[in-house]
């Protein structure tokens, strides 16, 4: 019976998508996740990685303030989306950090408020490599936020739940003043992702450059303290 209502679960979210013009069901975990937390709607710069087809680029322009810069970083084209910017770029290399460099000093900003992150590794169905090559990516993905993310910033990422689960929390536990995870209803209750909330940017001066190794990082896991709260219908942790 619960499969049932996944598959119509699914249905309803996909046909949602195609009714608001998202290029993704995806769209929907982002709305849910900014109804929730509420990182959207102050946020003058929001930078997205991983971000093709362009769903949460949509969402960004719609929730963000009118004329707020909206980039989107992917290694396959994206197709214009009206108020915002994609570059197709590598986000490990030199390279990208410099075109995003470039554009946000055309646009006068100086630190993005909102680093967003959904992607997912291609990895043919291999699931024990997917889960490692997600959380790889999301270290990554952690190593270019430090770079451009405002002081109070929020960080918002896709994890899968995996023996290196614990190691990724650890991580952003160092570098934000709260964390929290959070697994929207547009989500598959069947899939292993959830999404991982870094709230309030410490921007330290300094970082360990072993925390953001995923090599030396995911070497062992350091389950961190947590608590759970009933908040909007759903059950969060607060690390």
């Amino acid at each position: 019976m619960g499969k049932v209502k996944g598959k119509h679960r699914l249905d309803i979210y996909y046909k949602l998508a195609k009714e608001h013009g998202y290029r993704s069901r995806a769209s929907w975990k982002l709305v849910q996740l900014d109804d929730n937390f509420r990182f959207l709607k102050s946020a003058h710069a929001v930078l997205d990685l991983c971000a093709a087809p362009g769903g949460w680029m949509q969402v960004a322009v719609q929730h963000t303030p009118i004329d707020s810069l909206v980039l989107g970083l992917d290694l396959v084209p994206i197709a214009p989306i009206r108020g915002a910017i994609a570059l197709q770029q590598d986000i490990t290399k030199s390279v990208c950090k410099s075109k995003v460099k470039r554009v946000m000093e055309e646009h006068r900003v100086m630190a993005f408020d909102v680093v967003l992150h959904d992607g997912s590794p291609n990895v043919g169905g291999a699931w024990a490599q997917e889960k490692m090559s997600q959380n790889t990516l999301v270290i990554d993905s952690v190593k270019l936020a430090t770079q451009f993310l405002a002081p109070k910033g929020t960080f918002v990422t896709k994890v899968f739940r995996s023996q290196d689960y614990s190691s990724v929390l650890y991580c952003l536990k160092q570098l934000f003043e709260e964390v929290k995870v959070w697994k929207p209803h547009a989500s598959r209750p069947e899939s292993a992702e959830t999404y991982v909330l870094g709230l309030r940017y410490n921007a330290p001066a300094k970082i360990d450059p072993r925390l953001l190794d995923f090599k030396h990082l995911f070497q062992g896991s350091i389950e961190p303290q947590k608590k759970m709260i009933y908040q909007n219908f759903s059950w969060i942790w607060i690390i």
